[in-house]
């Protein structure tokens, strides 16, 4: 576009203004509306439709990438909705005549920012005007008010007319449904509001519910992913069946007639040859076979390990990962089991116990997991009266919690429980073992074990891994996951039981959302059957195979069967007898896969040590193994490497990420040998992510990227090259430019890549071949970030990434206050009834909602208050967690036949220290070095 044409634009905007004034008070009565603003409304039931249209001066309704909040003191506006009218064809041309030419300039420059903004847009996205959708109830005149970046107060006058209504409904079902379908694809949250919205006025308004929404659950649906997801019970697998579960037109349910299907087509694995006796800890000799084991060895352990946590809000994995939602697993399952295991740790010491485990068949903590703490007493006088103490002033402190002895096994079993599983505790005891537990299975599987039955320690799996991690290592943590337990995981019982529960925590927040839909209209409905009768509820909602349902308790709502969300009933003390058609069908799938992919599980063991360096940090190292293993079904990446081999490339000492994999071709039919690829960043500051999007800019990004790319010996793949495109110009001995200004050296054996020269004459001298101490075909080193220049880079990546779930979290509570409308306090309470989690500020802060330049909006008190909207980079005050206690790492990952085996040496800190050392690499005899 030329400049006078812009200017000519550019003129005609400032010519129009604003001709409404902030409103002030109550906005009934309102002015009629400027001749400018069309507003057109036709009453009917169950409700009357509207549609204002705003001219292009009122740009700053414009392409504002948030919704416009439509409010009257009545409160008979629903479901508002808002969208740019944009021609079907054509370029945009503002329509002159709906201009006001009388308007003042004061937003002039804001005004033609919108519009060179949309000028600059493709002609298919230009947009001529906003136009605002809403439902109203009643047929009597009203006041709105909209708000976005200004407000304006209008009166809407509603007319009787059938034919225009039914006009007016389908275009606002359209935008509606745009609106909706865009959040359900692009929601870092999840879009169950969204998702339970169009299906209830799909249903209640007799509309088609969107076909795009259909495909975006399908496609999650069909993702094979989701198998591996439903062994860990994620919160994605949560969120998709929520969602599905919003969608459903009906929720009529088969009976469950059929019996419960058969389980994968499992295979043995390798046979395990122990020639010599293995000492096992006798902990693991008191554990059932199909459990998992987290053995801390000392009460020390045990409270270096909660402290961390507790660090970091009771959630370990908050130490790398920016979360939203704060769960409390770990608070929820301590509240179970009558046990603050800390505190109780602390006050009996290692006088009193002896050795304590975290044993179970699952790790479910947001749905209910099975799991008990095996401690070894020193002394069973004492610590049976703390544990008994601590559980009768529980159970005084629970109006509804009950304490007494059942039998199980033929043994007494003290039981303090409430009706809703909130409270669930046994605690058993044999000989020297106390087992406080949630799950009676699990109670009566230990007395199995005591009892003679096979135990953990004496299978040949578990044997095998302590002669590869014995005893005497004396792990600070030693974690076991047995193949017994991750073939249950995948059993027909745990899934579909898994899959019921995970419904039955979708109907608990459905029915909530229904009961406060129904509040934000005006009809406080409570019980499902009338929530149903008026559409809030599909029908035969809370009808399920097992004949369980979501049961309202006071101001609480809870699973008939399993209890309270968070404390469920243990999957491993759920019966199932009979599934339904649809469930075996799914299940049946599911089993499939595993038979022809994944025929056995290979016992995954962990431990973690610790220990004092110099400068106060400690170092963590993690020895993992998978063994036996079968690395077929690791697909394509296990078949890449090579074999281990103790050479490894010796990199510049100023590189501070590096990586290197001995590597070999099978698709090249091995006219390639097996090779070292390596590659390797400075300490610079990187280029932006967002400079690697399209090609050209991709290229210009690795350009101006201080690192390069090695192999050695050389595999020769650049040679191979068609019309000598990898042979390049020769610079200087040695070295050759290649087409794209990339610069390529040869000698030694090596050949190494850079777009920078000097990366190239500096780093050279010091890349080298050396023997290492231990074999591997993966090895990765990231040196300490704190005080580099890499810091500043990453630390405002992960601002970004934080500050965008800041922002997603903003949304959701913007969508339940003006879908809903519900107040600040309510759509806090809201959020986290339906989402069974607090939500919480990844970067820091708190919500609330106020006034913003976009009118009354959520943010967090994180964000920049001028802007209502978070930095564009990390403020000063601002460090990434795990920058927090990140001091460096170094790993490698060795595969051999029989076993994949990862050590892993991390540097922490938990206070941030003064200039950062820097780390040295202790290296043995070089091999070659590169030939310069």
């Amino acid at each position: 576009m030329s400049i006078p044409i812009l200017l000519t634009v550019g003129l005609g905007v400032l010519a129009a203004g604003p001709w409404m004034a902030r409103a002030q008070g109550p906005i009934d009565p309102a002015p009629a509306a400027p001749p400018a603003v069309k507003v057109t409304a036709v009453a009917g039931e169950p409700f009357g439709v509207a549609r204002v249209q705003l001219p292009l001066s009122l740009s700053e309704f414009l392409v504002s990438g948030r919704e416009i909040s439509v409010t009257d003191v009545q409160g008979r506006v629903q479901y508002p909705v808002s969208r740019n009218i944009v021609p079907e064809a054509g370029p945009a041309r503002p329509d002159e005549s709906i201009i006001d030419r009388g308007a003042r300039r004061r937003r002039a420059l804001r005004r033609l920012e919108m519009a060179l903004q949309n000028l600059t847009t493709p002609p298919e996205q230009r947009a001529t005007g906003r136009e605002v959708y809403f439902l109203f109830r009643g047929r009597q005149p009203f006041a709105v008010q909209f708000s976005g970046a200004t407000e304006l107060a209008l009166e809407v006058r509603p007319t009787a007319a059938a034919d225009q209504h039914r006009m007016l409904l389908d275009g606002w079902w359209q935008a509606y449904g745009e609106t909706a379908v865009h959040a359900i694809e692009n929601a870092s949250y999840p879009p169950f509001v969204e998702t339970y919205l169009l299906s209830m006025l799909s249903r209640r308004l007799d509309l088609p519910y969107p076909q795009a929404a259909e495909n975006a659950l399908a496609e999650r649906e069909q993702q094979w992913s989701s198998v591996l997801e439903m062994i860990g019970g994620t919160e994605r697998l949560r969120a998709t069946l929520l969602e599905q579960a919003a969608a459903r037109v009906s929720a009529t349910q088969a009976l469950a007639s059929l019996p419960l299907p058969e389980p994968p087509a499992w295979q043995d694995g390798p046979p395990i040859d122990l020639p010599e006796e293995v000492i096992v800890e006798e902990t693991a000799r008191h554990v059932p076979p199909e459990c998992f084991y987290l053995r801390f060895g000392s009460i020390e352990n045990y409270l270096w390990f909660t402290d961390l946590s507790r660090l970091y809000g009771g959630d370990i994995t908050a130490m790398v990962s920016l979360r939203g939602v704060n769960q409390g697993g770990t608070r929820r399952v301590e509240d179970q089991l009558a046990m603050k295991l800390t505190e109780v740790s602390r006050l009996l010491g290692a006088t009193v116990v002896e050795d304590q485990a975290i044993v179970g068949t699952d790790l479910f903590l947001s749905e209910g997991a099975s799991l008990g703490v095996l401690i070894k007493s020193k002394n069973n006088f004492l610590l049976d009266a703390s544990l008994r103490n601590e559980r009768s002033g529980r159970a005084r402190a629970e109006s509804d919690a009950t304490l007494e002895d059942v039998e199980i096994a033929g043994r007494s079993v003290s039981l303090l429980s409430t009706p809703d599983n909130r409270l669930r505790s046994f605690l058993a005891v044999h000989g020297s073992y106390f087992l406080v537990s949630n799950s009676r299975h699990l109670v009566e599987r230990f007395f199995a074990v005591a009892d003679g039955a096979p135990s953990l320690g004496e299978t040949r799996e578990f044997q095998l891994a302590r002669r590869l991690m014995p005893v005497d290592r004396q792990d600070t943590l030693f974690a076991y996951f047995s193949p017994g337990m991750l073939r249950n995981l995948v059993g027909p019982k745990y899934q579909i039981e898994l899959r019921r529960r995970l419904v039955s925590h979708a109907d608990i927040s459905l029915l909530r959302l229904a009961a406060l839909t129904a509040a934000g209209e005006g009809r406080p409905l409570e019980s499902i059957e009338d929530l149903m009768a008026a559409g809030y509820l599909p029908r035969g909602f809370g009808l399920r195979p097992d004949g369980s349902g979501p049961l309202r308790q006071q101001d609480r709502v809870v699973d008939s069967l399993r209890g309270s969300r968070g404390s469920f009933l243990p999957i491993a003390d759920v019966a199932i007898d009979s599934v339904t058609e649809e469930e075996a069908a799914w299940y049946r799938r599911r089993a499939d896969y595993f038979s022809e992919h994944w025929k056995q599980f290979d016992p995954i063991m962990v431990g973690i040590g610790r220990n004092d360096i110099e400068g106060g940090m400690e170092r963590l190292t993690i020895h993992a193994e998978v063994a036996p293993l079968v690395p077929e079904k690791y697909g394509t990446l296990a078949r890449q490497l090579g074999p281990p081999t103790r050479a490894s490339i010796r990199f510049a000492p100023d590189d501070i990420v590096s990586v290197q994999a001995h590597v070999e071709s099978p698709e090249l039919g091995g006219t390639i040998p097996p090779h070292h690829l390596f590659a390797a960043i400075k300490d610079a500051h990187p280029p932006e992510p967002e400079q690697f999007s399209g090609v050209l800019r991709t290229y210009m990004a690795l350009r101006a990227l201080p690192g390069y790319l090695g192999a050695w010996p050389q595999p020769g793949l650049l040679d191979r090259l068609p019309l000598g495109l990898g042979q390049g110009v020769l610079v200087e001995p040695g070295l050759t430019r290649l087409l794209g200004g990339l610069y390529r050296f040869q000698g030694g054996d090596f050949s190494v890549l850079s777009f920078q020269p000097e990366v190239l004459a500096n780093s050279l001298p010091e890349i080298a071949v050396v023997q290492s101490d231990d074999e591997a075909q993966v090895r990765l080193h990231v040196g300490n970030l704190v005080g580099s220049q890499l810091e500043g880079w990453v630390n405002d990546q992960l601002y970004q990434q934080a500050a965008e779930l800041s922002q997603a979290g903003a949304a959701f509570l913007d969508r339940l206050s003006e879908q809903l409308k519900l107040d600040e306090a309510s759509a806090l309470a809201a959020s986290e009834q339906l989402l069974d989690a607090r939500l919480v500020c990844p970067l820091g802060g708190e919500y609330e909602r106020r006034e913003t330049p976009r009118g009354r909006r959520w943010v967090s008190t994180a964000w920049d208050s001028t802007a209502a909207a978070p930095h564009r980079h990390a403020p000063p005050d601002y460090t990434a967690p795990v920058l927090k206690w990140f001091r460096g790492a170094d790993a490698n990952l060795t595969q051999y036949e029989d076993r994949l085996v990862i050590d892993a040496a991390i540097d922490t800190q938990h206070e941030r220290p003064g200039p950062a050392k820097p780390r040295t690499r202790s290296d043995s005899t070089t091999i070659r070095k590169a030939d310069f």
